[in-house]
């Protein structure tokens, strides 16, 4: 299972990205009008439907090694019994700087909600945890 980092008021968990969830979340980026022209959610061969290229699988392994990243996986509440289901994700980078002191900023990028759960609010409440968590 992996690591929690919150559970929402919608009862969705926010968990840390895992391997396991890399093709899901690579399916959630496809499936938007931009992420259609550039990403490629699946690939064929002895892996089957749900395998990612390497490209994605190197990408993933990069973000996750990196202390200053934090790419998340939404799950539904425990009481849909779909723990491993990820119907959202964000990645949250954090940049150092010289300015106010050598702040440390952070940067919300590639925030997909999947359709069966857009507008219920989830993207904006996983928004307002990201900020919260930065």
């Amino acid at each position: 299972m992996a690591t929690i980092l919150a559970r929402l008021s919608s009862g969705a968990v926010v968990t840390r990205a895992t391997l396991a969830d890399l093709p899901a979340l690579v399916n959630l980026l496809a499936n938007d009008p931009l992420g259609k022209t550039r990403e490629t959610p699946s690939v064929g061969g002895a892996g089957g439907a749900g395998t990612v290229s390497d490209t994605y699988v190197s990408a993933f392994r990069a973000i996750d090694a990196d202390p200053g990243q934090l790419l998340v996986a939404v799950r539904p509440g425990s009481s849909e019994g779909q723990q491993d289901k990820v119907i959202g994700t964000l990645q949250l980078s954090f940049i150092p700087g010289l300015s106010h002191s050598g702040m440390l900023r952070a940067q919300i990028e590639a925030v997909r909600i999947a359709d069966a759960y857009r507008g219920h609010g989830l993207g904006n409440e996983l928004f307002n945890w990201a900020i919260g968590y930065a």
